[in-house]
Formats: C-alpha cells, sequence, structure tokens
C-alpha cells in the first residue's frame, strides 16, 4: 500500500535576480537546460556567444536574447554582464574562466570544472585572487529526487545511513571530443553521483575504485566505473556506472539507502524524460510505503537553482555549497578514484586536498 507524503525539500530561489547573464556556448545544454530554467526562473539573459555564431544567432532568436557577441572577448568587453555562464568542454573552460575573472564578472563554470584536481585548484585560486565569485554548476545535486531524500535523511527519517548504492546503465551520448580524452566515466558522469553521495553524507574517508576500458577500443578513458565510498561513521556507498551496456530494457540511473530506521528508493527519469520518483518506508511512521509528489525536475529544473547560488553568492557573500572551492572536495573524490584504480589501492581524500 502507497500513500502520500508532503514533504518541503525544494531550495529558495534568490531575492535578486537582475543580474545581466552572458552565456558561452550553445550547444544541447544551453537549449535544452540553461535558458529554458533561466526563462521559468524569470533571469535576465543579455547576451550569447558561442564558436559556432550562427548557431548562437539560431539560439538567441528562439530564446529572445537581445546580444549575440563575436566571440568570448566582445562578451567580456560588455559592462552589462555581470555573470558569464560558460558551458564549453573542461579543456576549453579554464582559458575563458580566468578571461572572466580578469574582467571581474562573476562565473557559473560547467562541470568538472577543469580535468584535474591540479587545475581545479588553481581556477579556485585565480578567482578568488581576482575578487570574483565561483560557483560550479554541480546540477546533478537539484533533482527533486535527490533534494527531497536529503530532506528524509536530515529529518532522520532513514536513521543512521548504512548503505547506499547508484547503478547507471546507459550508453552516454559521448561528443566527438571525448573519444580523445584519457579521463572519462569518473570525470563526466561518476562525477554526479559522487557529488551526491557527498551532498547527503558528507566527503567519505576512503575511496575505492576499479575502472575498465571500452571493449572495443572505441574511447581512449575510462569506460566503465566502481566505487566504494567509506565513511568513519560505518556507512558504504557504492556505484556502478556502466557505460557499456546494450540492452535498453535496463537503461537508467537508480538508487536506494538503507538506514537504521528506514529505506528510501529513487528514479531520476533519465535518460527516458520521465519524472523523478521517490519511494521510501520509515519505522517511525505507519507501516507502508510513501511516495511523496515531487514537484520540479532535473533536466531543465534543477539549472534555475545552480544560477540561484551564484546570485546568492554574490549578494551575501556566503559561500555556496556548489562554490568553487567547496567543488574541490567532490573534484578530490573523482582524482581519488582515478588514483585508486591506477594504483589498486584505497586512497583517501585528505590524501588529494593535502597531499
Amino acid at each position: 500500500m502507497s500513500e502520500s507524503f508532503k514533504l518541503e525539500y525544494l531550495p529558495r530561489l534568490p531575492e535578486k535576480k537582475e543580474y545581466g547573464i552572458g552565456i558561452v556556448g550553445s550547444g544541447f545544454i544551453v537549449k535544452e537546460c540553461h535558458l529554458p530554467a533561466y526563462r521559468e526562473a524569470g533571469y535576465r539573459v543579455v547576451g550569447i556567444t558561442s564558436r559556432n555564431v550562427n548557431n548562437a544567432k539560431r539560439t538567441a532568436d528562439e530564446f529572445g536574447i537581445p546580444q549575440v557577441y563575436e566571440n568570448v572577448q566582445e562578451m567580456l568587453a560588455d559592462p552589462d554582464i555581470e555573470v558569464v555562464d560558460i558551458a564549453v568542454p573542461p579543456h576549453e573552460q579554464p582559458m575563458i574562466i580566468r578571461e572572466a575573472a580578469r574582467h571581474g564578472k562573476h562565473i557559473l563554470a560547467q562541470k568538472p570544472l577543469a580535468i584535474n584536481m591540479v587545475q581545479a585548484r588553481e581556477l579556485v585560486a585565480f578567482c578568488k585572487e581576482a575578487g570574483v565569485q565561483l560557483v560550479v554548476n554541480q546540477n546533478g545535486r537539484f533533482d527533486p529526487a535527490i533534494l527531497a531524500t536529503k530532506a528524509l535523511l536530515e529529518q532522520g527519517y532513514v536513521g543512521k545511513p548504512v548503505v547506499a548504492t547508484i547503478e547507471l546503465r546507459f550508453k552516454p551520448h559521448w561528443q566527438p571530443y571525448q573519444q580523445e580524452y584519457e579521463r572519462l566515466m569518473f570525470l563526466f558522469m561518476s562525477i554526479h553521483h559522487l557529488d551526491q553521495f557527498r551532498f547527503w553524507f558528507g566527503t567519505p574517508d576512503l575511496i575505492y575504485a576499479s575502472a575498465a576500458p571500452h571493449p572495443a577500443g572505441q574511447f581512449k578513458g575510462d569506460y566503465i566505473g566502481s566505487y566504494i565510498l567509506e565513511y568513519d561513521s560505518g556507512l558504504r556507498a557504492s556505484a556502478w556506472d556502466d557505460g557499456f551496456t546494450w540492452d535498453p530494457e535496463g537503461f537508467g540511473v537508480f538508487y536506494k539507502i538503507e538506514g537504521t530506521e528506514g529505506v528510501v528508493k529513487m528514479n531520476i527519469g533519465w535518460p527516458h524524460g520521465g519524472p523523478s520518483t521517490l519511494r521510501f518506508y520509515s519505522k517511525r511512521l505507519a507501516d507502508q510505503w510513501y511516495s511523496p509528489e515531487l514537484e520540479g525536475s532535473w533536466f531543465p529544473g534543477a539549472f534555475r537553482y545552480t544560477m540561484g547560488e551564484l546570485f546568492r553568492q554574490i549578494e551575501t557573500g556566503v559561500p555556496s555549497a556548489i562554490s568553487g572551492e567547496n567543488n574541490l572536495e567532490t573534484m578530490a573524490m573523482v582524482e581519488a578514484c582515478y588514483l585508486s584504480s591506477r594504483e589498486k589501492r584505497a586512497v583517501s581524500i585528505a590524501e588529494i586536498l593535502h597531499g
């Protein structure tokens, strides 16, 4: 038997929304996620630029963006641009971040922030020195099922978390440039799950990871990844991120958390495009499963919150949970996965952060 359950879990949007946004990029993620979310939230997009200016013009026409810039430098010279929203591959992002910071623009960077931990740390330091706010678009933690689960954990319905699992079975829509990347699954897909675990439970003490390449050698980087997060509390969190699977009946991302007082099961609706769903059982409630009604979506709904986090950080000066500096811990988890997989050992996150 299932019963609805009301749960407060959505973050508040910022009070001030009038910051002038400049978009760098005009690909799928901009057209399907960033811009629809900003339009719904009432954010002010001033202009857009892209390597393909014609594509930028078509995107501007579709979303009523008043200005199309020939290049990033022209955008950064516009005083009406206060925030730069970057949606380009990670090997192109550092140069744009540095240029935006030199021009005093606040930055919403795409995830991953950088290709590796060294580069990520340098970018965070550069923005701090320039006096600009940096937030990383770690949008996976703003899916409604992920947010609702955080609320259940905080309110004690699960009790002490004991086991948490995520299983991704999907053939990702990799871009041509990603075929040449030596870092792939952990860097681009697992980073969502590592950050979601960190959002729920904090940064783990140790990570054990293993990775395998594409069996046909079509990609240089890791194509299948698995990892176990070890917490001093006794919690064990683990994930399988399988980009090889060809069985369409099994496509999806499946979540489960078991604690001393309850169980939570989630499905974020990706990649099929359905709504995010959540079911939970708690010893604190009646002997039945509950299905809270969830509002919003990951794509595109989560993107209003990531930009909102930057607006709030600009306004208050209080670092967001997805600030550049905070995101270094997520990047450290990614780095630990690569080190663990390469050296066949458990890796401490402190070793990465302070080593």
